[in-house]
């Protein structure tokens, strides 16, 4: 192999692994892209069970029907100090996600798209369908899921903010 073929190939080699490192982190971003996506859906989808779990569940030993029972166990204790602090993490991802429900809503009412907001509310938090929410409207199903995915996007830079941007 001559000196220019050893060069050409060394080129081409650099060439190709530089190629493949920029579609590497183009991958990753997508899929960055793709999991806060899924994480502010899948936040949403369960937003009224952990309403639920906040106002119902048991956080503290004398929430306990058997508390006498359990007075032995110091506060250190790590299985209940782990449903408190759930509870209390909960607590706070419920008030996170009800001020950007807020500025999402502030948001679709100045675009004067509040039908986007309310059936974005209607499918998440009132458990609506598709073609429920296209029949309040008068539109087709893809119309509401359009919507919904539109305002599912808005809502993760809402809640997860720069990580939810990504820049290519």
């Amino acid at each position: 192999m001559t000196v220019l073929e050893k060069e050409a190939a060394e080129i081409l080699v650099r060439t190709a692994a530089l190629e493949a490192v920029r579609e590497f982190e183009k991958s990753q971003r997508k899929n960055r892209r793709v999991k806060v996506f899924q994480n502010a859906k899948k936040l949403m989808e369960n937003y009224n069970r952990i309403c639920q779990s906040v106002q119902e569940g048991v956080s503290e030993i004398s929430d306990m029907d058997c508390a006498e029972e359990l007075e032995e166990f110091s506060e250190e204790d790590i299985y209940i100090n782990s449903i408190v602090k759930s509870k209390l993490r909960s607590i706070i991802m419920l008030a996170h996600i009800d001020k950007c429900l807020g500025l999402l809503e502030t948001e679709e009412y100045r675009k004067n798209t509040p039908e986007k907001y309310l059936a974005f509310k209607y499918f998440y938090l009132d458990g609506m369908t598709y073609d429920s929410i296209a029949e309040v409207y008068g539109y087709g199903e893809r119309t509401a899921r359009r919507w919904i995915t539109e305002l599912t996007n808005i809502l993760s830079v809402y809640l997860f903010g720069a990580d939810a941007i990504v820049l290519d």
